[in-house]
Protein backbone atom coordinates (compact mmCIF):
# COMPACT_ATOMS: atom_id res chain seq x y z
CA UNK A 1 0.00 0.00 0.00
CA UNK A 2 1.50 3.61 -1.29
CA UNK A 3 1.36 6.19 0.90
CA UNK A 4 -0.78 9.26 -0.73
CA UNK A 5 1.51 12.29 -1.50
CA UNK A 6 0.93 15.39 0.20
CA UNK A 7 0.46 18.92 -0.85
CA UNK A 8 3.72 20.84 -0.64
CA UNK A 9 3.65 24.16 1.24
CA UNK A 10 3.77 26.09 -2.07
CA UNK A 11 0.65 24.46 -3.23
CA UNK A 12 -1.39 25.30 -0.51
CA UNK A 13 -0.11 28.97 0.16
CA UNK A 14 -1.61 29.45 -3.76
CA UNK A 15 -4.76 28.07 -3.40
CA UNK A 16 -4.88 30.33 -0.62
CA UNK A 17 -3.72 33.47 -2.19
CA UNK A 18 -6.64 32.33 -4.61
CA UNK A 19 -9.85 31.89 -2.17
CA UNK A 20 -8.77 35.75 -0.84
CA UNK A 21 -8.68 37.10 -4.32
CA UNK A 22 -12.16 35.51 -5.21
CA UNK A 23 -12.95 36.53 -1.40
CA UNK A 24 -12.18 40.28 -1.86
CA UNK A 25 -13.67 40.71 -5.69
CA UNK A 26 -16.79 39.43 -4.08
CA UNK A 27 -16.53 42.60 -1.31
CA UNK A 28 -15.41 44.78 -4.66
CA UNK A 29 -18.42 43.55 -6.80
CA UNK A 30 -20.72 43.84 -3.78
CA UNK A 31 -19.78 47.32 -2.54
CA UNK A 32 -19.38 48.59 -6.19
CA UNK A 33 -23.54 47.18 -6.26
CA UNK A 34 -24.37 48.95 -2.97
CA UNK A 35 -22.53 52.43 -4.36
CA UNK A 36 -24.81 52.13 -7.51
CA UNK A 37 -27.90 51.09 -5.40
CA UNK A 38 -27.31 54.08 -3.05
CA UNK A 39 -26.93 56.45 -5.56
CA UNK A 40 -29.80 55.28 -7.74
CA UNK A 41 -33.51 56.83 -7.33
CA UNK A 42 -35.97 53.61 -6.65
CA UNK A 43 -38.24 52.35 -9.03
CA UNK A 44 -41.76 53.39 -7.69
CA UNK A 45 -44.71 51.26 -9.16
CA UNK A 46 -48.39 51.65 -8.94
CA UNK A 47 -51.14 48.64 -10.25
CA UNK A 48 -53.36 49.61 -13.51
CA UNK A 49 -57.08 49.73 -12.49
CA UNK A 50 -59.93 50.93 -14.09
CA UNK A 51 -61.01 54.71 -12.86
CA UNK A 52 -63.07 58.07 -14.40
CA UNK A 53 -62.44 61.27 -14.42
CA UNK A 54 -65.24 64.25 -14.62
CA UNK A 55 -65.13 66.89 -17.09
CA UNK A 56 -66.55 69.03 -14.67
CA UNK A 57 -66.22 72.84 -13.82
CA UNK A 58 -66.96 73.73 -10.61
CA UNK A 59 -68.53 77.27 -9.21
CA UNK A 60 -70.60 79.00 -6.92
CA UNK A 61 -73.87 80.59 -7.77
CA UNK A 62 -77.30 80.62 -7.31
CA UNK A 63 -80.50 78.35 -7.37
CA UNK A 64 -83.43 80.28 -9.27
CA UNK A 65 -87.19 79.14 -8.87
CA UNK A 66 -90.37 80.65 -10.48
CA UNK A 67 -91.78 82.06 -7.03
CA UNK A 68 -94.79 83.85 -6.61
CA UNK A 69 -95.04 86.01 -3.56
CA UNK A 70 -98.44 86.26 -1.42
CA UNK A 71 -98.50 89.82 0.71
CA UNK A 72 -100.23 90.57 3.67
CA UNK A 73 -102.36 93.72 3.63
CA UNK A 74 -100.86 94.98 7.23
CA UNK A 75 -98.41 93.65 9.95
CA UNK A 76 -99.19 91.06 12.52
CA UNK A 77 -98.76 87.44 13.48
CA UNK A 78 -98.66 84.59 11.00
CA UNK A 79 -100.13 81.45 11.54
CA UNK A 80 -99.98 78.86 8.74
CA UNK A 81 -102.64 76.06 7.32
CA UNK A 82 -100.42 74.04 5.71
CA UNK A 83 -96.66 72.87 6.77
CA UNK A 84 -93.52 73.99 5.00
CA UNK A 85 -92.90 72.47 1.66
CA UNK A 86 -96.09 70.88 0.95
CA UNK A 87 -97.62 71.32 -2.53
CA UNK A 88 -101.28 73.05 -2.52
CA UNK A 89 -103.49 73.90 -4.87
CA UNK A 90 -104.17 77.23 -6.74
CA UNK A 91 -106.77 79.31 -4.46
CA UNK A 92 -105.88 77.08 -1.20
CA UNK A 93 -106.13 78.12 1.99
CA UNK A 94 -102.22 78.69 2.87
CA UNK A 95 -102.18 81.12 6.12
CA UNK A 96 -104.02 83.52 8.24
CA UNK A 97 -102.60 87.10 9.42
CA UNK A 98 -103.60 88.70 12.50
CA UNK A 99 -103.60 91.70 12.20
CA UNK A 100 -102.18 94.47 15.14
CA UNK A 101 -98.27 95.17 16.34
CA UNK A 102 -95.73 92.12 15.90
CA UNK A 103 -95.12 90.19 18.42
CA UNK A 104 -92.42 88.03 18.70
CA UNK A 105 -92.74 85.74 21.37
CA UNK A 106 -96.21 85.25 20.58
CA UNK A 107 -95.19 84.74 16.78
CA UNK A 108 -92.53 82.08 17.97
CA UNK A 109 -95.30 80.05 20.48
CA UNK A 110 -97.39 79.92 16.97
CA UNK A 111 -94.75 78.50 14.60
CA UNK A 112 -93.61 75.78 17.33
CA UNK A 113 -96.90 74.86 17.45
CA UNK A 114 -96.91 74.45 13.92
CA UNK A 115 -93.59 72.82 13.94
CA UNK A 116 -95.30 69.94 16.40
CA UNK A 117 -98.19 69.56 14.17
CA UNK A 118 -96.22 68.93 11.37
CA UNK A 119 -94.05 66.32 12.67
CA UNK A 120 -97.03 64.81 14.70
CA UNK A 121 -98.22 63.67 10.92
CA UNK A 122 -95.39 62.92 9.80
CA UNK A 123 -95.22 60.11 12.81
CA UNK A 124 -98.47 59.10 11.62
CA UNK A 125 -97.28 58.79 7.91
CA UNK A 126 -94.34 56.42 9.71
CA UNK A 127 -96.39 54.27 12.24
CA UNK A 128 -98.95 53.25 9.28
CA UNK A 129 -95.94 51.74 7.31
CA UNK A 130 -95.92 48.75 10.25
CA UNK A 131 -98.53 46.37 9.26
CA UNK A 132 -98.41 42.64 10.92
CA UNK A 133 -94.77 42.29 12.05
CA UNK A 134 -94.32 42.20 16.04
CA UNK A 135 -90.06 41.62 15.27
CA UNK A 136 -90.11 44.93 13.20
CA UNK A 137 -92.46 47.02 15.56
CA UNK A 138 -89.76 46.31 18.60
CA UNK A 139 -86.94 47.10 16.62
CA UNK A 140 -88.37 49.91 15.23
CA UNK A 141 -89.15 50.79 19.08
CA UNK A 142 -85.68 49.96 19.60
CA UNK A 143 -84.33 52.05 17.11
CA UNK A 144 -86.63 55.04 18.13
CA UNK A 145 -85.19 55.25 21.83
CA UNK A 146 -81.03 55.05 20.81
CA UNK A 147 -82.97 58.18 18.65
CA UNK A 148 -83.89 60.09 21.29
CA UNK A 149 -81.38 59.36 23.53
CA UNK A 150 -78.45 60.41 21.05
CA UNK A 151 -80.48 63.08 20.38
CA UNK A 152 -80.38 63.88 23.87
CA UNK A 153 -76.77 63.81 24.10
CA UNK A 154 -76.52 66.11 21.25
CA UNK A 155 -79.18 68.54 22.95
CA UNK A 156 -81.67 68.81 19.76
CA UNK A 157 -84.76 69.74 21.24
CA UNK A 158 -86.62 69.03 18.29
CA UNK A 159 -85.28 66.18 17.14
CA UNK A 160 -86.30 64.70 20.54
CA UNK A 161 -90.20 65.61 20.21
CA UNK A 162 -90.20 64.51 16.80
CA UNK A 163 -88.65 61.24 17.79
CA UNK A 164 -91.12 60.48 21.16
CA UNK A 165 -93.89 61.31 18.87
CA UNK A 166 -92.66 58.82 16.47
CA UNK A 167 -91.81 56.41 19.68
CA UNK A 168 -96.02 57.12 20.48
CA UNK A 169 -96.90 55.86 17.21
CA UNK A 170 -94.97 52.85 16.95
CA UNK A 171 -95.89 51.68 20.55
CA UNK A 172 -100.00 52.28 19.89
CA UNK A 173 -99.58 50.28 16.98
CA UNK A 174 -97.74 47.73 18.88
CA UNK A 175 -100.54 47.33 21.42
CA UNK A 176 -102.97 47.03 18.56
CA UNK A 177 -100.91 44.16 17.52
CA UNK A 178 -101.04 42.21 21.00
CA UNK A 179 -104.73 42.59 21.50
CA UNK A 180 -104.19 45.26 23.73
CA UNK A 181 -105.61 48.50 24.56
CA UNK A 182 -104.54 51.91 23.23
CA UNK A 183 -105.47 55.00 25.37
CA UNK A 184 -106.78 57.05 23.32
CA UNK A 185 -104.97 61.02 23.36
CA UNK A 186 -105.33 63.34 20.56
CA UNK A 187 -102.24 64.79 20.46
CA UNK A 188 -103.71 67.04 17.40
CA UNK A 189 -106.78 67.96 18.62
CA UNK A 190 -104.96 69.51 22.07
CA UNK A 191 -102.37 70.91 19.60
CA UNK A 192 -104.95 72.15 17.75
CA UNK A 193 -106.81 73.85 20.76
CA UNK A 194 -103.13 75.12 21.85
CA UNK A 195 -102.83 77.13 18.35
CA UNK A 196 -106.12 78.66 18.86
CA UNK A 197 -105.80 79.79 22.03
CA UNK A 198 -102.37 81.76 21.02
CA UNK A 199 -104.05 83.10 18.01
CA UNK A 200 -106.83 84.60 20.42
CA UNK A 201 -103.97 86.26 22.06
CA UNK A 202 -103.31 88.70 19.34
CA UNK A 203 -106.31 90.36 19.44
CA UNK A 204 -106.44 91.17 16.08
CA UNK A 205 -108.93 90.71 12.83
CA UNK A 206 -107.62 87.47 11.02
CA UNK A 207 -106.67 87.92 7.32
CA UNK A 208 -106.78 84.41 5.25
CA UNK A 209 -104.47 84.06 2.28
CA UNK A 210 -104.78 81.82 -0.51
CA UNK A 211 -102.40 80.47 -2.78
CA UNK A 212 -102.46 82.65 -6.01
CA UNK A 213 -101.13 79.45 -7.98
CA UNK A 214 -100.31 75.87 -7.97
CA UNK A 215 -96.65 74.77 -6.43
CA UNK A 216 -94.88 74.15 -3.12
CA UNK A 217 -95.63 76.58 -0.16
CA UNK A 218 -92.86 77.89 1.68
CA UNK A 219 -92.19 81.05 4.42
CA UNK A 220 -88.61 81.34 3.47
CA UNK A 221 -88.73 85.03 1.92
CA UNK A 222 -85.20 85.67 0.83
CA UNK A 223 -85.17 88.91 -0.68
CA UNK A 224 -84.16 87.15 -4.47
CA UNK A 225 -87.77 86.87 -5.22
CA UNK A 226 -88.17 89.33 -7.77
CA UNK A 227 -84.29 89.94 -8.27
CA UNK A 228 -84.26 87.56 -11.33
CA UNK A 229 -86.62 87.31 -14.39
CA UNK A 230 -87.47 83.77 -15.20
CA UNK A 231 -90.09 84.43 -17.90
CA UNK A 232 -86.85 85.18 -19.81
CA UNK A 233 -83.81 83.67 -18.28
CA UNK A 234 -81.77 84.83 -21.51
CA UNK A 235 -81.54 88.16 -19.48
CA UNK A 236 -79.61 86.79 -16.71
CA UNK A 237 -76.35 88.52 -17.17
CA UNK A 238 -73.21 88.74 -15.45
CA UNK A 239 -74.15 92.66 -14.15
CA UNK A 240 -77.67 91.17 -12.40
CA UNK A 241 -75.59 88.15 -11.25
CA UNK A 242 -72.67 90.88 -9.66
CA UNK A 243 -75.66 92.88 -8.18
CA UNK A 244 -77.31 89.97 -6.52
CA UNK A 245 -74.05 89.68 -4.58
CA UNK A 246 -74.97 92.82 -2.95
CA UNK A 247 -78.15 91.30 -1.87
CA UNK A 248 -77.98 90.77 1.75
CA UNK A 249 -79.69 87.10 2.04
CA UNK A 250 -82.78 87.02 4.51
CA UNK A 251 -84.32 84.17 6.00
CA UNK A 252 -88.17 85.85 6.61
CA UNK A 253 -90.01 84.31 9.11
CA UNK A 254 -92.99 86.94 9.21
CA UNK A 255 -94.26 89.93 7.58
CA UNK A 256 -91.52 91.40 5.26
CA UNK A 257 -90.45 94.99 5.15
CA UNK A 258 -92.49 94.75 1.78
CA UNK A 259 -95.81 92.97 3.13
CA UNK A 260 -94.06 89.24 1.59
CA UNK A 261 -95.32 86.56 4.15
CA UNK A 262 -94.70 83.58 2.03
CA UNK A 263 -94.51 82.62 -1.92
CA UNK A 264 -95.57 79.25 -4.02
CA UNK A 265 -93.02 77.79 -5.52
CA UNK A 266 -92.91 76.11 -9.35
CA UNK A 267 -92.00 72.58 -8.31
CA UNK A 268 -91.87 71.76 -12.42
CA UNK A 269 -88.61 73.28 -12.90
CA UNK A 270 -85.58 75.33 -11.87
CA UNK A 271 -82.37 76.62 -12.57
CA UNK A 272 -79.16 77.36 -11.50
CA UNK A 273 -77.18 80.64 -12.64
CA UNK A 274 -73.64 81.65 -12.01
CA UNK A 275 -70.72 83.73 -13.65
CA UNK A 276 -67.62 81.99 -14.78
CA UNK A 277 -64.86 82.58 -16.51
CA UNK A 278 -65.54 82.41 -20.60
CA UNK A 279 -62.61 80.26 -21.50
CA UNK A 280 -64.10 78.11 -19.24
CA UNK A 281 -66.98 77.60 -21.38
CA UNK A 282 -65.81 78.33 -24.86
CA UNK A 283 -67.22 75.33 -26.70
CA UNK A 284 -70.25 74.72 -24.20
CA UNK A 285 -73.91 75.31 -26.61
CA UNK A 286 -77.07 75.82 -25.55
CA UNK A 287 -79.08 73.14 -25.15
CA UNK A 288 -76.16 70.62 -24.04
CA UNK A 289 -76.94 68.32 -21.50
CA UNK A 290 -74.81 68.33 -18.67
CA UNK A 291 -75.15 66.76 -14.66
CA UNK A 292 -75.09 68.59 -12.14
CA UNK A 293 -73.83 67.84 -8.34
CA UNK A 294 -74.12 69.94 -4.86
CA UNK A 295 -71.37 68.48 -2.68
CA UNK A 296 -72.47 70.25 0.21
CA UNK A 297 -75.11 68.11 -0.27
CA UNK A 298 -75.28 65.17 -1.92
CA UNK A 299 -72.77 63.21 -4.21
CA UNK A 300 -75.74 62.36 -6.36
CA UNK A 301 -75.82 63.75 -9.83
CA UNK A 302 -79.06 65.51 -11.49
CA UNK A 303 -80.03 65.75 -15.23
CA UNK A 304 -79.96 69.16 -16.82
CA UNK A 305 -79.19 71.30 -19.94
CA UNK A 306 -77.45 74.50 -20.70
CA UNK A 307 -80.17 77.02 -21.22
CA UNK A 308 -78.50 80.21 -21.75
CA UNK A 309 -75.23 81.35 -22.04
CA UNK A 310 -74.44 84.88 -22.24
CA UNK A 311 -72.45 87.03 -24.43
CA UNK A 312 -68.61 87.55 -22.92
CA UNK A 313 -68.01 90.82 -20.99
CA UNK A 314 -64.47 91.61 -19.09
CA UNK A 315 -63.50 87.91 -19.69
CA UNK A 316 -66.48 86.61 -18.00
CA UNK A 317 -69.98 84.84 -18.95
CA UNK A 318 -72.86 83.78 -17.22
CA UNK A 319 -74.23 80.49 -17.45
CA UNK A 320 -77.63 79.29 -16.90
CA UNK A 321 -78.68 75.99 -16.31
CA UNK A 322 -82.62 74.64 -16.20
CA UNK A 323 -83.12 71.14 -14.61
CA UNK A 324 -86.34 69.30 -13.68
CA UNK A 325 -85.24 66.84 -10.87
CA UNK A 326 -85.57 66.60 -7.21
CA UNK A 327 -83.68 67.27 -4.07
CA UNK A 328 -83.85 67.60 -1.03
CA UNK A 329 -82.76 71.14 -0.49
CA UNK A 330 -84.12 72.54 -3.43
CA UNK A 331 -86.73 74.85 -1.72
CA UNK A 332 -84.69 76.11 0.85
CA UNK A 333 -81.37 77.01 -0.53
CA UNK A 334 -80.52 79.94 -3.05
CA UNK A 335 -76.36 80.24 -3.32
CA UNK A 336 -74.55 77.03 -3.41
CA UNK A 337 -71.96 75.70 -4.67
CA UNK A 338 -71.82 72.80 -7.85
CA UNK A 339 -69.94 71.05 -10.21
CA UNK A 340 -70.75 71.13 -13.64
CA UNK A 341 -70.00 67.78 -15.18
CA UNK A 342 -70.00 68.21 -19.06
CA UNK A 343 -68.79 64.42 -19.35
CA UNK A 344 -67.16 61.43 -17.85
CA UNK A 345 -64.49 59.51 -19.40
CA UNK A 346 -64.25 55.62 -18.37
CA UNK A 347 -60.86 53.29 -18.92
CA UNK A 348 -57.67 52.77 -17.24
CA UNK A 349 -56.30 55.63 -14.98
CA UNK A 350 -52.84 56.22 -15.26
CA UNK A 351 -50.65 58.82 -13.63
CA UNK A 352 -49.28 61.18 -15.88
CA UNK A 353 -45.81 61.16 -14.67
CA UNK A 354 -45.98 57.53 -15.57
CA UNK A 355 -46.03 58.28 -19.56
CA UNK A 356 -43.20 57.86 -21.98
CA UNK A 357 -42.73 59.20 -24.83
CA UNK A 358 -40.67 57.33 -28.03
CA UNK A 359 -38.82 59.33 -30.56
CA UNK A 360 -41.74 58.68 -32.99
CA UNK A 361 -44.03 60.02 -30.45
CA UNK A 362 -45.83 57.31 -29.35
CA UNK A 363 -46.97 57.70 -25.98
CA UNK A 364 -46.91 54.31 -23.51
CA UNK A 365 -45.57 53.34 -20.06
CA UNK A 366 -43.27 51.26 -18.98
CA UNK A 367 -44.34 48.05 -16.69
CA UNK A 368 -42.38 45.33 -14.77
CA UNK A 369 -42.73 41.77 -15.42
CA UNK A 370 -40.61 39.19 -13.55
CA UNK A 371 -38.14 42.21 -12.89
CA UNK A 372 -37.45 43.29 -16.55
CA UNK A 373 -38.91 46.60 -17.91
CA UNK A 374 -41.10 46.47 -20.69
CA UNK A 375 -43.02 48.98 -23.07
CA UNK A 376 -46.97 48.98 -23.39
CA UNK A 377 -48.19 51.79 -25.59
CA UNK A 378 -51.26 53.53 -24.67
CA UNK A 379 -54.19 55.54 -26.41
CA UNK A 380 -54.94 58.18 -23.73
CA UNK A 381 -58.71 59.32 -24.35
CA UNK A 382 -58.64 62.15 -21.96
CA UNK A 383 -56.13 64.18 -19.76
CA UNK A 384 -56.75 65.55 -16.47
CA UNK A 385 -54.65 67.36 -14.28
CA UNK A 386 -53.10 64.63 -12.56
CA UNK A 387 -54.17 61.51 -14.66
CA UNK A 388 -54.80 60.56 -18.03
CA UNK A 389 -57.58 58.18 -19.50
CA UNK A 390 -56.25 55.54 -21.25
CA UNK A 391 -58.14 53.13 -24.01
CA UNK A 392 -58.71 49.75 -22.38
CA UNK A 393 -58.05 47.15 -25.49
CA UNK A 394 -56.97 43.76 -24.34
CA UNK A 395 -56.77 42.57 -28.12
CA UNK A 396 -53.98 45.05 -28.79
CA UNK A 397 -50.78 43.53 -29.48
CA UNK A 398 -48.59 45.78 -26.96
CA UNK A 399 -51.30 47.18 -24.85
CA UNK A 400 -51.61 47.73 -21.08
CA UNK A 401 -53.48 45.30 -19.47
CA UNK A 402 -55.45 45.44 -15.93
CA UNK A 403 -53.26 45.06 -13.10
CA UNK A 404 -50.12 45.58 -14.72
CA UNK A 405 -47.72 47.23 -12.44
CA UNK A 406 -46.48 50.22 -13.86
CA UNK A 407 -43.51 51.95 -13.41
CA UNK A 408 -44.25 55.39 -12.03
CA UNK A 409 -40.39 56.98 -11.32
CA UNK A 410 -37.18 55.95 -11.35
CA UNK A 411 -33.86 56.68 -13.53
CA UNK A 412 -32.45 54.53 -16.62
CA UNK A 413 -35.44 52.54 -16.84
CA UNK A 414 -35.60 51.10 -20.80
CA UNK A 415 -36.95 48.19 -22.54
CA UNK A 416 -35.52 44.52 -21.52
CA UNK A 417 -33.73 46.44 -18.59
CA UNK A 418 -34.08 44.13 -14.85
CA UNK A 419 -35.00 47.07 -12.87
CA UNK A 420 -34.64 45.15 -9.41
Amino acid sequence: MTASKKPTKIQAKKKKNIAVRILLLLIFCLGAYGLIMIGAEPVSTETVRHGTIEDKLSTSGYILRKETVIKAPSNGIISCVVPEGERVNKNAKVLSVFEGKFDENLQSKINNINNRIEQLERSKAKSGLIIGDIIQIENRVAKTVEDIIEASYQRDIEKVSEYKNDLDGILAQRAKELGGEVQSIDKAGQLAEEKKRLEAQSGGKRIDLYAPVSGVFSTDIDGFESHFDLSDPNGISPELLEQANEIELGKGKGVSADGSVAKIVDNYEWFYAATVDAKCVWDVQAGEYVLLRFPEFSEKTLDANVSYISDEKDGKVSIVIACMQYFENIYSTRKANVEIIRKRHSGFKVPIKAIRVKDDGTNGVYIIKENIALFKEIEVLYKGDEYVIAKEDNNAKNGLLLYDEMVISGNNVAEGKVVR
